[in-house]
């Protein structure tokens, strides 16, 4: 009975369980190289997109940046693929975090992301909300991970580091698909 019980289950989340969610996270680096140019964050920095129809939605910044949010946005999300999508670069050490959502979660998932690229509906500031806080944020919205209050997730994936990590143990947990690439070797990437 206990068998039947969990192919039950099984079965269950495979029918449920019918979109994948793909995140991309872009890891922070430096240049090693005398060749190599500065990348804005440097080793702490990198990106975070979330996959949207057939590109990736990132939150950045628009105008000047700023230490504290105000109140006139400067932000903006904007949708990445063919040459502009940043997973085509060459120098990138990334990884793609494969979530299997339902139906309902993927249709939720569309409808926020549709809502921000009209207006993202916060300022991008240093202490405020980044790439990392608003993704997380958006999938927050869309019913996939846990809501906490903007604060919260502000402070908590204050950098991309943060909700890859927190991702990367979940991706462990459910045995979720990822995809690696190394990074170029004239550069010192960040680690996990």
């Amino acid at each position: 009975m206990k068998y039947l019980f969990l192919i039950l289950l099984f079965i269950s989340f495979k029918v449920c369980a019918n979109d994948t969610l793909k995140i991309l996270f872009v890891y922070g680096s430096k240049p090693i190289a005398k060749e190599e140019l500065k990348i804005f964050g440097g080793i702490n920095g990198g990106h975070v997109s979330l996959k949207y129809k057939e590109a990736f939605a990132s939150f950045v910044h628009k105008g000047s940046l700023h230490l504290f949010p105000r109140k006139k946005i400067h932000a903006d999300y904007i949708v990445e693929k063919d040459r502009n999508f940043r997973e085509d670069t060459s120098i990138s050490r990334y990884v793609i975090v494969d979530i299997p959502i339902n139906d309902t979660q993927a249709k939720a998932l569309d409808s926020v992301i549709s809502q921000r690229l009209k207006h993202p509906g916060y300022d991008y500031a240093f202490l405020g909300f980044r790439c990392a806080s608003s993704a997380y944020e958006v999938l927050a919205s869309a019913g996939i991970f846990k809501r906490y209050s903007k604060t919260k997730i502000k402070l908590k994936f204050f950098y991309p580091k943060r909700l890859r990590k927190h991702v990367l143990k979940q991706a462990n947990q459910h045995h979720w698909h990822m995809h690696w690439r190394p990074g170029k070797a004239t550069r010192k990437w960040e680690k996990d």
